[in-house]
């Protein structure tokens, strides 16, 4: 027996599936048998049957079960006696054939009777609508809907897309949780539609599912929440964690949405914002939902965790946290609310060894810490290990769990209060000691705490026009004195409460992305938002760009520093440049005891140029805008005079520094004709076309 899936068609385009069933007919035994001899079957009746005309006949019956209904066909097969050759094949009959769902199952029986061999089985599945055949003939596969999701800050939004004309759909709504599928709600479907969901709905174990209404309809699931950040984000705000005090029994209650695993970890806890100690070896594993539970019940009850500490004391110190994927998700403590107290009491942990001695040992960290070693609110431990030694052998100090019904040793709280009284007493003596000293540094330095009181007056009163401006400066590192000298332009901008970018400012992000995404986000940012780049030219920046420009197809790429933005930010600039569109966005600047104005490449020009710090007014104004009044032009004015001061003893700084010779980026051209090419190459062939809407 053989079967495939084939369709069975009433008109061109409205075909169903079916199983078609071949079979491949045989007759058994001696010729003696099948020339009409015959043999008996358990019923005592012929097997092979004659005819008048000496053909023999039998009966083929084919059952067909699928869920829900079933079929069964009798056939009758005659062969005449000339063909009849024993144990050789001698046809095949085929049937056309049984219906079945997509993606369904069809089992099929075939036998003989009289029963010539045992009974042939057979499962087959059917495809989906993904089987070609099906895609143009069957009209469920011809459109099917489809699902869109979109997440809003307060919404999510589900289109249903793209649903036959005339044909009637379900959508629902449900939990997957391990202990069953928890439904939320049904939406009968007609046409295109879009359904709203609250933020408090959306959960990672949040599924959809559409299927038509007709008979053993297939189904088209969709989780689209299940690896969403705000979705789990969501789950942990919704789960419950809280313990429960009873007949001195400490206990805990955790209910989440969602099937989630994670784990319940005491811990211990000295003060109400510091880290929580966990307990070692008192983890316990944690499923929710508890299953046979909350199969039975959509309420939160019915999937609420109940587990027991039953070695632990109560104490305000003692806390659970329940922990999933490495983080801590909720965490109650016993002084926020069933047993009030104060949380001063350090965990020690008394341990014997075999000959009998004791020590104690200070829990931190799930582990046991020699006093020696430890270092608890500020007071060293091991100083004061004899006297937690007399307070424990006193009672003292209170047992939180006796060795007999835990695997450790004993722990013990003892409050450390009156070791920490004298320790506040010498801190506060320092701590006055150090204000006095600073009070008669500053009357030492009058007249320079004048001149800072007197900047920061300026910084607020200047702060109404560049406040919430941004800008991103762009130069190259030729040595350390000019990036000295550029952070210092950059902290003076920043003091007018203006949002400054800068690489030397940003090195570790610029590591760990790179120079081209950081300078593309910090490029992309400043201008959506109205701001300007400025580009800081020097010696060292002519020299790439006079290199970059000259460059031709053909010719080896001009070599860069692979971790300077200057150089990654000549991909992004010149584009706007060549294509005129660099008005308004850009400002050109320069300091004019180390490079002319003159001596900037001719292209970028078209913008305003400022020479630093004589043209310092003009260039604050520039980056202001154009909503300047009076008021704030004089108070900017004040402000250039401050800055050119500090500016100039860096410029002095830095041609003390410079290094003797051509600039660092000037000496890089020898090395050119050496270099191989570059990734992206073929960059400067782009910027020669690029357009008014071409974009780096």
């Amino acid at each position: 027996m053989r079967m495939e899936s084939v369709l069975h068609c009433a008109a061109t385009r409205d075909c169903s599936p079916c199983v078609r069933v071949e079979l491949q007919l045989a007759v058994l035994g001696s010729q003696e048998e099948a020339a009409g001899e015959g043999i008996r079957d358990g019923l005592e009746k012929d097997a092979l049957q004659h005819r008048d005309d000496g053909a023999l006949l039998s009966w083929v019956l084919l059952s067909a079960w699928t869920y829900p209904s079933s079929r069964c066909v009798a056939v009758e097969v005659q062969l005449p006696r000339g063909l009849a050759h024993p144990n050789h094949t001698v046809g095949s009959m085929r049937f056309d054939c049984f219906e079945a769902a997509l993606r369904g199952e069809v089992h099929v029986s075939s036998y003989t009777r009289p029963r010539y061999r045992e009974v042939l089985s057979q499962t087959h599945r059917m495809p989906d609508c993904s089987w070609p055949a099906a895609q143009g003939a069957v009209r469920l596969c011809q459109v099917p809907p489809r699902l869109q999701v979109s997440v809003g800050p307060e919404e999510a939004v589900v289109q249903v897309q793209d649903v036959p004309v005339g044909q009637n759909f379900t959508l629902w709504f449900y939990l997957n949780q391990t202990v069953g599928l928890r439904e939320l709600s049904r939406k009968r479907v007609r046409g295109p539609q879009n359904y709203s969901l609250p933020s408090a709905q959306l959960l990672p174990c949040l599924c959809l599912q559409v299927w038509p209404e007709i008979l053993d309809p297939p189904r088209t699931s969709l989780c689209p929440f299940s690896q969403d950040p705000a979705a789990w984000a969501q789950l942990w705000a919704q789960a419950r964690l809280k313990l429960h005090l009873t007949g001195g029994t400490l206990s805990c209650s955790v209910w989440a949405p969602c099937a989630v695993s994670a784990e319940l970890m005491p811990c211990w806890r000295l003060k109400r914002a510091g880290p929580c100690h966990e307990l070692p070896h008192l983890r316990q594993a944690l499923t929710l939902p508890l299953s046979g539970s909350a199969s039975r019940g959509t309420g939160r009850a019915s999937s609420e965790s109940f587990h027991g500490f039953q070695t632990l004391q109560p104490h305000p110190n003692l806390c659970v946290q329940v922990r999933s994927a490495g983080r801590v998700r909720l965490m109650q403590c016993l002084q926020e609310g069933a047993m009030p107290g104060r949380p001063v009491d350090l965990l020690l942990m008394e341990t014997r060894d075999p000959q009998g001695n004791v020590s104690l040992c200070a829990v931190e960290q799930g582990t046991c810490v020699p006093l020696a070693s430890s270092a608890c609110m500020g007071v060293g431990l091991g100083a004061l290990e004899q006297q937690l030694q007399r307070d424990v052998q006193a009672g003292q100090c209170m047992q939180v769990w006796d060795a007999e019904g835990s695997s450790v040793g004993t722990g013990w709280a003892c409050s450390l209060e009156k070791y920490l009284r004298a320790r506040w007493a010498l801190a506060w003596m320092g701590g006055l000691l150090c204000t006095c000293c600073i009070l008669f540094l500053l009357l030492l330095k009058k007249e320079d705490l004048k001149g800072w009181l007197k900047f920061l007056k300026e910084d607020y009163s200047s702060g109404g026009v560049l406040r919430g401006r941004r800008t991103l400066i762009l130069y190259s590192p030729d040595h350390a004195g000019f990036e000295r000298l550029v952070s210092t332009l950059a902290t003076a901008l920043t003091r007018l409460q203006l949002a400054v970018s800068l690489e030397l400012w940003s090195r570790a992000e610029l590591c760990a992305v790179g120079p081209m995404q950081w300078l593309h986000a910090q490029r992309l940012r400043v201008l959506q938002e109205g701001g300007t780049v400025v580009l800081l030219f020097s010696r060292g920046a002519v020299a790439r760009c006079t290199q970059w420009l000259r460059w031709t197809q053909g010719e080896l790429l001009p070599q860069t520093d692979p971790h300077s933005a200057f150089s990654a930010s000549l991909n992004c600039i010149l584009p706007d440049f060549l294509a005129g569109k660099a008005g308004g966005r850009y400002l050109v600047a320069c300091f004019e005891d180390l490079l002319r104005p003159a001596d900037i490449p001719e292209l970028f020009r078209s913008v305003p140029i400022f020479a630093l710090p004589s043209q310092l007014p003009t260039f604050l104004l520039a980056l202001a805008g154009t909503a300047v009044g009076r008021e704030h032009r004089r108070s900017l004015k004040r402000h250039s005079l401050w800055i050119s001061d500090s500016l100039q003893r860096a410029v002095r700084e830095c041609q003390w520094q410079e290094p003797v010779g051509p600039c660092p980026g000037a000496d890089r051209h020898a090395r050119l004709q050496t270099a191989g090419p570059c990734p992206g190459a073929d960059r400067q062939a782009q910027l020669q076309t690029a357009g008014p809407g071409s974009s780096p």
